[in-house]
């Protein structure tokens, strides 16, 4: 199980920007990325990952579901890749097909998922899809919604641009602030400026583009992020940096190139030079390196075959991009990330290690390395020990201590002694979990699936010592309670969990 709480979720990795000029950043061109890979495969979250480091020059990426539509029911891989992308300040927007509502254009008319090709039918699934795509994954950090598949034409009256300035009110009745992308692949008339915050008005290969030019009204219009070219079929490095400079005169604001083709979909990946157009999309000769790395902090693990350090700091700042990372363990190199975190395995036990990290940009200018971490790797013993418990009329005590460093320490407790209402933790553990402490936090179980109401007043947390922790929450005359203590990481699992402690009611803690 690999979930985070909504709260917590879109705190997985800060980033810091350097100071630019006023309205220097928004003048600059940026790259944005139609992401349709999955996250829920480890090559496919890695480069997630990847673009999370890629501020400020890297300004959208577009998540897709597995079946282009809402990732249903929820999947802590894209609450994953959502949460770690909106925690940089990425605009992470989510795909909704629009089908061009159904309307044959002479290709034949695109059918809804149940089988209609009417607008209203259209219309139905797009509000549902957009609501499905917020009530799963909006508290994880959603920025707005990308609709595929849009006409470009304004039609009779504007009748066809009415349906799409509907859909935008739609997002932005329940969600202010959302960032809305329309996708026709070709200019579209001007009665859509306004409907979305930016279009994509070139979708097209190599070729296509070397003789494409903006309409007037594109290529004249003050605000370049208004548009968004994207390019297939760009064989070499200098075939991208020559789209980059014609798109900048097409005056898109946005821009996206890659050397795979329509065999089967040029977007299930990232290019091969993609470092090298972050910097041609910027227009900055990038001869700055990125600030110094923060100390890293450490999460660790072990049994008796050996240790393992999980490293992980904040996204230093750079003023085209941080594209990777350099990871040194007592003054020697051991590894080269793109992400912002490190794991090392196999390391002896109970043995000092002093870690520092270099930032690397996307021109392959070095940082100063970080201040260094020293930490001593477990011993091997087992992950909690001295767990116990006590239930009185009037609170509940939890005790248990950690033998090894987790990002999250959990309580999961059965209050009402009723496996039917509540989480289900894993097989051979409680069924009916209806509170849960994490960390300094009590939550109540709202269901369903992973959802959780944080309880307010309340501070469980009594006391932490080396790894040692004490809970203490109020409680209202129940006679018995059953638990389970759980250390947990998010970016490395599986959890751990205590074997299930049943507690009955005492006069006195």
């Amino acid at each position: 199980m690999v979930r985070k709480l909504a709260l917590t979720c879109v705190l997985i990795a800060v980033a810091l920007f350097l100071p630019v000029p006023a309205g220097a950043e928004a003048e600059r061109q940026q790259t944005a990325i139609p992401a349709y890979w999955g996250p829920d495969t480890p090559d496919g979250m890695t480069i997630f990952h990847r673009l999370a480091q890629n501020r400020p020059t890297n300004g959208i990426v577009v998540l897709n579901g597995s079946r282009s539509m809402p990732e249903l029911p929820f999947h802590p891989a894209w609450a994953s890749a959502i949460g770690r992308l909106a925690g940089t300040g990425t605009k992470t927007l989510v795909y909704v097909d629009t089908g061009y509502h159904g309307i044959d254009f002479g290709h034949g008319s695109h059918r809804t998922r149940s089988g209609g090709t009417s607008i209203p039918e259209w219309s139905a699934q797009i509000r549902q899809d957009i609501d499905d795509w917020y009530a799963t994954y909006g508290g994880h950090g959603i920025s707005g919604i990308f609709l595929d598949q849009t006409i470009l034409l304004c039609g009779a009256d504007d009748a066809y641009v009415k349906l799409y300035a509907e859909i935008r009110d739609h997002i932005r009745a329940k969600h202010a602030d959302a960032y809305v992308v329309i996708n026709p692949g070709a200019p579209a008339d001007q009665c859509y400026e306004d409907v979305a915050d930016t279009m994509v008005s070139f979708e097209g290969d190599f070729t296509a583009y070397m003789t494409h030019t903006s309409p007037d009204w594109q290529r004249n219009h003050p605000n370049p992020r208004k548009f968004w070219h994207l390019v297939h079929n760009v064989p070499t490095e200098a075939d991208m940096k020559t789209v980059i400079a014609r798109s900048k005169i097409n005056n898109a604001g946005f821009v996206y190139t890659t050397e795979l083709r329509m065999d089967p979909y040029p977007w299930a990946g990232l290019a091969s030079y993609w470092d090298a157009q972050l910097v041609a999309a910027s227009g900055i000769a990038d001869v700055t390196p990125p600030q110094r790395p923060a100390t890293p902090t450490a999460t660790t693990r072990a049994n008796p075959a050996g240790a393992r350090v999980r490293l992980a700091w904040p996204t230093p700042a750079d003023d085209v991009a941080v594209s990777g990372y350099e990871i040194f363990a007592n003054g020697t190199k051991i590894a080269d990330s793109y992400d912002n975190a490190y794991q090392a395995t196999g390391l002896p036990l109970a043995t000092r290690f002093e870690f520092t990290v270099r930032a690397r940009d996307a021109a392959g200018n070095l940082s100063e390395p970080s201040a260094p971490l020293v930490i001593t790797t477990p011993s091997g013993g087992p992950p909690m020990s001295e767990a116990s418990a006590c239930l009185s009329p009037e609170h509940a005590e939890y005790r248990v201590s950690f033998g090894a460093v987790f990002g999250h320490h959990r309580v999961f407790v059965d209050s009402d002694n009723n496996p039917a209402t509540g989480w289900h933790l894993p097989p051979g553990l409680p069924s009916g979990v209806d509170l849960l402490i994490e960390n300094a936090f009590l939550y109540r179980y709202t269901g369903p699936g992973w959802a959780w109401e944080r309880v307010p007043d309340v501070n469980p947390l009594v006391a932490e010592f080396g790894g040692s922790f004490t809970w203490r929450v109020p409680v209202a005359g129940q006679a018995r309670q059953t638990l389970v203590f759980s250390g947990f990481t998010a970016e490395d699992p599986p959890d751990e969990y205590s074997q299930p402690i049943t507690v009955d009611q005492v006069p006195v803690c």
